[in-house]
């Protein structure tokens, strides 16, 4: 067990703060350990917001076209931030077989990417942080952070939050989508 974060982020902090920032044009691989006979590794954000404004410690990218911020999986995690502020699902962490909760080892999921406000690998937009696991081996995160940042004057209003990555005022706990992430990490016997 232990934890991951992008290469700016102030592993001392006990909250987030507005003026956390990931750096841009990022791609690599953080890769984990595989203990012997554990056979998943899973993941949940270090620092959780629980009120409404109080940023948790994911956020990677825009949020969805729901009525309030969400996660983002698969295809909506495109790699492109498009401007003048178009879509902002330029940045994305890429883990195979990324499953909600603790999954099964003969579950095979076909998106690897996710990106929003929350860290929810569920299929349907989420409006809450969750644990996400995969089977996949070796243990890796691959980061995807591209050039530009789509910043929006607040309040974003629905459904222009697939087109900002700043506004966590609207939903409990959201993240910053400009942040990057601060994850817990742990591993599960096979």
């Amino acid at each position: 067990s232990g934890t991951i974060a992008t290469f700016n982020w102030d592993t001392s902090a006990t909250t987030v703060s507005s003026s956390q920032y990931h750096l841009s044009s990022q791609y690599y691989d953080i890769c984990i350990r595989r203990t012997r006979s554990y056979c998943s590794v899973c993941f949940s954000p270090y620092i959780s917001g629980s009120t409404t404004g109080i940023a948790s410690s994911y956020g990677v990218g825009a949020s969805s076209l729901a009525p309030a911020q969400t996660a983002a999986i698969g295809v909506l995690c495109t790699g492109i931030t498009t401007q003048p502020a178009a879509a902002g699902y330029g940045d994305y962490l890429e883990i195979a077989n990324l499953q909600p909760s603790i999954g099964t080892a003969g579950s095979v999921v076909t998106g690897t990417r996710i990106c929003g406000a929350f860290f929810n690998a569920a299929a349907t937009p989420q409006t809450t942080h969750a644990t996400a696991c995969s089977f996949a081996i070796p243990f890796k995160v691959g980061v995807h952070f591209d050039e530009e940042e789509s910043i929006k004057a607040s309040p974003i209003a629905s459904p222009d939050l697939m087109k900002a990555e700043n506004d966590p005022a609207a939903t409990k706990g959201a993240g910053y989508g400009y942040s990057g992430f601060y994850l817990n990490y742990w591993q599960n016997a096979c």
